[in-house]
């Protein structure tokens, strides 16, 4: 089984109870121990849904989809209002890396975008470490488009990204090129005989009925979609089961496998 998302799939969670991204066993851990399968679960914080459609492309090249596969979840967003700026709008022309001599701890200040400090290793090698000093362009810096702004490093293309954020965001044309992306990700895994299921964690209960009134007749996408956002909702308090963060805690898991494992057996 594969799991792929965003960080609600990797398990993150900033409460003091768990601390950062430490869900143990999260909502897809428990799915899988149930039906019996071993589980590659991918959770990219901050992702975006073309970094989830990447990952998707370079899962079928390694032929991870393959018919040891039996079951492919994705949790991808459908509506979004975090502004995502390339690494290189955020940061300095120049920057310190080193040390260069291990005896003085001397940094040297060097170009950018030279001496191959920067890699494409791919949306799934990339991910992997985000400690890495010497970040791979794709990485990504997020902002919450919600929060105060004034802290965030503004100049001439920061702007113009924060600007276009807040004009698209959760726009009907946000919600087709959301669902546009999810139905290209079923494509691909379909295509390798893979059975297929989504579902949204994040995002309002209005998303999923507006982008299946874009897609119309022209895809059977909802056909496989699995709605907890709406049944969540319905049952119990947002308050006790997710975080100040927003992640959902250890009972917020617990629920979100509870109301998706009857879809599945």
């Amino acid at each position: 089984m594969i799991a792929l998302g965003t960080s609600h799939t990797a398990g993150q969670c900033d409460g003091p109870a768990a601390g950062a991204t430490t869900i143990k066993i999260t909502a897809y851990d428990r799915v899988a121990n149930e039906l019996g399968l071993e589980l590659v679960k991918i959770g990219l914080s901050g992702c975006k849904n073309e970094d989830l459609l990447q990952a998707t492309n370079e899962l079928a090249h390694h032929k991870a989809l393959n018919d040891n596969c039996k079951l492919f979840m994705l949790e991808p967003r459908l509506g979004d209002r975090t502004v995502r700026l390339p690494v290189e709008a955020v940061i300095p022309d120049t920057f310190y890396v080193g040390p260069q001599d291990d005896n003085l701890n001397k940094y040297e200040k060097m170009p950018i975008m030279e001496n191959n400090l920067f890699t494409a290793f791919g949306i799934l090698a990339s991910w992997a470490d985000t400690t890495d000093p010497n970040p791979p362009t794709i990485q990504q810096v997020a902002i919450d488009s919600r929060a105060n702004l004034s802290n965030i490093p503004t100049n001439l293309a920061t702007q113009a990204f924060i600007d276009a954020s807040a004009f698209e965001a959760h726009s009907p044309l946000d919600i087709f090129n959301s669902v546009t992306i999810i139905d290209s990700i079923r494509h691909i895994v379909e295509s390798n005989n893979v059975k297929f299921r989504w579902q949204l964690v994040s995002g309002s209960e209005e998303h999923p009925k507006l982008a299946k009134a874009l897609l119309g007749e022209h895809s059977t996408l909802f056909d496989n979609f699995i709605n907890i956002v709406e049944v969540t909702l319905e049952e119990i308090n947002e308050d006790t089961i997710r975080c100040e963060c927003g992640h959902f805690n250890k009972q917020g898991h617990s629920l979100w496998y509870k109301n998706t494992i009857d879809y599945l057996r």
